[in-house]
């Protein structure tokens, strides 16, 4: 499962704060984050669709992730990874989603958060109230995922950090420590910070992002995983 922690707070100084985890089978291969499509927009892509789970416009200060939903769907034609890039672009959803398997995307910016879950059938578009949300493959703010009621106060004592400074630690304070996945095991239920194996696969966290948003502003930065929580390099800013 993928997760995301957000802050969305219209009248702070920045108004958007989220955190996130990419969980993938451990050999897939994927390229870090970067202008892999051409034009302002920046992400990590997937190599084997071409598309990504999360990117930037930092012309637009806007951040788009899409996360698979449960219960999965059958195999469709279409790749997920594809939505993100067509919300950036302003394009929204496509008209007919009977391509696609089961999913939750977002698009966030710092006056407005948009989230629309696909279960196959019918399309949930919600608009988030400002405070502090939890976004995993159960969908949005689900306490039937055990990782929700774990993570949910811990998100609460995270301090807003400064977003500022040339280092990660210094300019995200008490995120930096959350997207550690606060010391659980990868197999723990709760796990922000996943392995496991998969059909005889290796499947895990493949990389984190800390995204800021603010009115002409943004900070972004990443790091490749382990899957056993320890970054495979340091945090590393991306933006600006």
């Amino acid at each position: 499962m993928c997760t995301v922690l957000l802050r969305f707070q219209p009248d702070a100084g920045w108004p958007l704060l989220l955190g996130a985890v990419r969980d993938e089978l451990l050999d897939r291969a994927w390229d870090p984050p970067g202008r892999h499509w051409g034009g302002a927009v920046v992400g990590g892509r997937d190599r084997v669709s071409g598309g990504t789970w999360l990117a930037v416009d930092p012309e637009r200060s806007q951040v788009a992730f899409v996360l698979n939903g449960v219960p999965p769907s059958a195999s469709r034609a279409r790749s997920r990874g594809e939505l993100p890039l067509h919300a950036l672009a302003g394009a929204g959803l496509p008209a007919d989603l009977s391509g696609y398997a089961t999913f939750h995307l977002a698009l966030a910016s710092p006056t407005a958060v948009r989230v629309w879950s696909w279960d196959g059938t019918q399309l949930l578009d919600r608009s988030l109230e400002p405070g502090d949300h939890l976004l995993v493959n159960l969908g949005l703010d689900t306490d039937t995922d055990p990782l929700v009621p774990h993570f949910r106060p811990l998100l609460a004592k995270a301090d807003d950090p400064p977003v500022t400074g040339a280092g990660t630690e210094q300019a995200w304070g008490d995120w930096v420590a959350l997207l550690a996945g606060d010391g659980l095991a990868g197999d723990d239920p709760r796990a922000l910070i996943v392995r496991r194996r998969f059909a005889g696969r290796s499947y895990g966290s493949s990389s984190a992002s800390l995204v800021a948003l603010r009115p002409g502003g943004i900070r972004y930065d990443f790091t490749a995983l382990t899957g056993t929580g320890q970054p495979v390099a340091s945090w590393r800013p991306v933006l600006p």
